[in-house]
């Protein structure tokens, strides 16, 4: 349970390096697949890692940059027994506004337990 809430160090990195400050980080209900698909395909992903089998790549953790001006990127990772990810929103002190309408678009992704 514990590694769940934590965000990797290099994630840290990768905002703090492209933004040049440190984020606010802003925790969410779990979304489902379906939620780190329609952001993948909308968004620019900065890295990943992936599960490959003979016909497909799913991504089961990951960085995508959602807005270069509001300053947030989304950390994903997969939880292990289930298909729903753990989602964390890094995002500069005045982009609480922008975070708020992600959160509500994410919202139809929602599953029922919470991080």
């Amino acid at each position: 349970m514990k590694e769940e809430k934590n965000i990797p160090e290099h994630v840290l990195e990768i905002y703090s390096n492209k933004f040049k400050s440190y984020p606010c980080i802003t925790k969410t209900r779990n979304v489902t697949s379906a939620a780190i698909d329609l952001l993948t395909k909308k968004n620019k992903i900065l890295w990943y890692v992936s599960y490959n089998d003979e016909n497909t790549s799913k991504k089961i953790e990951g960085t995508i940059l959602y807005s270069d001006t509001n300053k947030i990127l989304i950390y994903f990772k997969k939880k292990e027994s289930e298909n729903v990810f753990i989602i964390k929103i890094l995002s500069d002190v005045d982009s609480e506004l922008s975070v708020l309408l992600l959160t509500k678009g994410l919202h139809k992704f929602f599953t029922i337990d919470i991080v």
